[in-house]
């Protein structure tokens, strides 16, 4: 039977080619059975042994020991404190007086207490008190202050805030001093947790004597206020950064065993041939197996996480760790959602890798260098100083770990993780469809060698349209490509404006016309039915155009509408440089603006979004969940922009979406939803452009105003018009079954 013969008459494609069944027509019934597949494929796999060894017992075993030596560390680091001679930077011998007695006084407070007290306020592990160094005096210029803290000339820098006078009422002003540390560096830390608790201790003793005391005004004779200093030292590791990278290696460890026995073993063992025998497309056996990998994996993931937590809580190392806040509930359940989702891409991966090989032996050899890879990476995010930028937010593995590390310090970039965040699920995606792939080929599935040239081989025939596979692969490589090139092109303020509208206009072309392009010429699919290049009746153009001057006063208001639903991420200093990027755009000739943000993105977002994606997915799936996803997808690809996260634009960019969506699917051609979006894209840029002029006129409206009823009134008869137009409109001449 041939592919075209292996088709519904409704135009979608069967399930696979293993095992006819009469049944396989019934989506329920195929779902029922993968399910099956996949909770017999995750029982056997719990029932072994090895798994139990990899999912119980490493973990009771292994963060104890780590336990035991981070309390080594930190104990270690304790005794050697009492050698350690902190330098404090004063402005006057007046002001090193003062300190030193209040120093003394605040320590005397400190031991008098006795260790209830004294746990209180400073640092301890199993009882033992933070030991009191020597401390030696510099006297340093006021204006030399930052410097001599940046360059590490003093630990500490402690200058005295202007004196005020006391109330007429008796009550005194405290001694305040102002503390300049250096942030991240564990003796400036140390010399400062050591001056605050002393002057803390020093101001509630003399706080006591004073309320014993009648008449005397009740003031705290010393405060201090703190001031982080950057600089340029030597970056200090963090044992907190650490903690990712185990618990990335172990969620890896949990998913290597069944990954090779479902695949390689499978092979090894013969049972694979009985497994395709079953009424049960290669691709469901594929999801059936990747859901039991998967499910080990995260099942891993969360016995390690929970291991570590509670090891965490009952050793005292917490706060230790993980800082004042300590290991929270929300921080395990975001770092949870973290490892999933890498669980879910390196599951994928190793099913990849594994079912090229014969043997478990020779699915072991490939999974070493596997392993030994994503060492690499994981060893550079430890690195100090290691910032979470544009490039790494986007690079597998390594953006997983550093975003696991910042939510554990509690420093998280949105933009940053929502990129991180995006780009890994993309990626899950692609090492599905890698996988699919080189399931999918008859060596695997009746036990002859494979090579990776399977794997990139071409189509032997032209194919009407491209695999969701290979459209979900040129997805995962446009995201982070556009993500970094956007970001880098963002961040060249000395290149001209008009210049930067240019490099935007080539970059848009590059990453949605040129990376799909590669796509289908590498599959073989024909532009004309891959993409919907089919040349529309003439009345659907003229609906476009219409539909792309009334839909924007909808989207106005859906913007309106973020607003009151409390879904902004803009703050007073982004919106100011919105409103500069505007009036240095009225400075550019509105043709430039039209061609750069407008005709370009319009036709070339269109081109992969209501082409390659929308004809992929409309061959194996409904009209409507086609469009509702191209519609989600779009307006998250304008969510995560080049310097900001801007959650707001989902609502007006997915209303967008399922308009271009429609018009795609009822003409049977993606040259309207170019037209369309170019003319919403160049209407609302122009009215941008010219806004004084027509606020003199009398048609300028607020940003944060909704618009004339009239207005909207006149848009909703538009588009009504525009719909009734595609309704009464046949569907392009030799269209695609999309």
């Amino acid at each position: 039977m041939t592919d075209d013969q292996s088709q519904s008459s409704s135009g979608h494609p069967r399930p696979g080619n293993g095992g006819a069944a009469p049944g396989w027509n019934n989506r329920r019934e195929v779902a029922s059975r993968i399910t099956r597949l996949a909770l017999k494929e995750l029982r056997e796999t719990l029932r072994d042994r090895r798994t139990i060894v990899t999912l119980v017992v490493m973990p009771l075993v292994l963060y104890p020991i780590l336990a035991l030596v981070f309390q080594r560390f930190l104990l270690t680091s304790l005794s050697n404190q009492a050698a350690i001679e902190y330098v404090i930077g004063v402005d006057s011998p007046d002001s090193m007086r003062r300190l030193e007695r209040q120093l003394e006084q605040g320590d005397r407070r400190l031991h008098e207490a006795g260790r209830e007290d004294v746990s209180h306020d400073a640092q301890q592990i199993h009882g033992q008190r933070e030991p009191s160094p020597k401390i030696i005096w510099a006297e340093i210029p006021d204006d030399e202050v930052e410097r001599c803290v940046s360059n590490a000339d003093v630990h500490l820098a402690i200058l005295p805030m202007q004196e005020r006078p006391n109330h007429a009422d008796g009550l005194g002003h405290p001694s305040s001093w102002d503390l300049y540390y250096r942030a991240g560096s564990p003796a400036s830390e140390a010399a400062l947790r050591y001056v605050e608790t002393r002057l803390r201790a020093y101001s509630e003793s003399k706080l006591d004597a004073q309320l014993k005391t009648l008449g005397v005004a009740a003031a705290l004779p010393a405060s201090s206020q703190r001031h982080a200093i950057d600089y340029s030292g030597a970056p200090v590791f963090s044992l907190a950064a650490l903690i990712p990278l185990i618990l990335v290696l172990m969620t890896v460890t949990g998913a290597v065993y069944p990954a090779i026995d479902l695949t390689a073993g499978e092979r090894e063992r013969g049972t694979l041939e009985m497994l395709i025998a079953a009424p049960v497309p290669r691709i469901g056996l594929l999801l059936a197996k990747y859901v039991a990998v998967f499910a080990v994996a995260l099942l891993t993931a969360l016995v390690n996480l929970t291991g570590m937590a509670i090891t965490s809580h009952s050793t005292g190392l917490n706060v230790s760790l993980f800082g004042d806040a300590g290991l929270s509930l929300p921080v395990v359940i975001k770092v949870l959602l973290l490892l999933g989702l890498f669980a879910a891409f390196f599951s994928a991966v190793l099913l990849a890798i594994t079912s090229c090989a014969r043997s478990f032996k020779e699915a072991q050899a490939y999974i070493v260098p596997l392993m030994l890879l994503c060492l690499v990476p994981g060893v550079i995010c430890l690195m100090p100083g290691l910032e979470f930028t544009g490039v790494l937010a986007v690079t597998p593995l390594v953006n997983i770990v550093l975003l696991a590390r910042n939510l554990l310090e509690g420093n998280v970039d949105p933009l940053l993780a929502a990129a991180a965040v995006i780009s890994t699920a993309l990626y899950v995606l692609a090492a599905i469809a890698v996988a699919a792939r080189i399931f999918g080929t008859d060596a695997i599935l009746y036990g002859s060698e494979v090579t990776w040239s399977d794997v990139f081989r071409r189509p032997g025939a032209t194919q009407p349209v491209a695999s969701l596979s290979a459209a979900a692969l040129a997805l995962a490589i446009m995201f982070p490509t556009y993500f970094v090139l956007s970001a880098t092109l963002a961040q060249s303020v000395e290149v001209s404006l008009q210049a930067r509208l240019f490099v935007a206009a080539i970059v848009t072309m590059l990453v949605f016309c040129g990376i799909p392009a590669a796509v289908v010429l590498f599959n073989r699919v024909r532009f004309r039915s891959g993409i919907g290049l089919v040349w529309p009746r003439m009345t659907a153009l003229v609906a476009a155009v219409v539909l792309g001057f009334v839909l924007w006063p909808a989207a106005h208001e859906l913007f309106l509408l973020n607003e009151r639903l409390g879904i902004t991420a803009l703050d007073v200093d982004q919106i100011a440089q919105v409103q500069t990027l505007l009036e240095k755009l009225q400075s550019i000739s509105p043709v430039w603006i039209l061609v750069s943000l407008a005709i370009v993105p319009g036709v070339c977002e269109e081109f992969f979004f209501r082409g390659l994606f929308f004809t992929s997915l409309r061959a194996v799936t409904t009209p409507w969940r086609t469009i509702i996803a191209t519609a989600v997808l779009f307006g998250l690809f304008h969510v995560v922009a080049a310097t900001v996260l801007a959650p707001e634009r989902f609502l007006p960019s997915a209303f967008l979406g399922l308009a271009l969506g429609w018009v795609r699917y009822r003409t049977g051609s993606v040259f309207p939803c170019m037209l369309l979006h170019a003319v919403h894209n160049g209407f609302v840029l122009l009215v941008v452009h010219w806004r004084d002029a027509l606020a003199e006129s009398g048609f300028g409206v607020e940003d944060a105003s909704h618009l004339p009823a009239t207005w909207l009134a006149v848009a909703a008869v538009g588009a009504a018009v525009a719909v009734v137009m595609l309704a009464l409109t046949n569907r392009a001449p030799s269209s695609p079954a999309s």
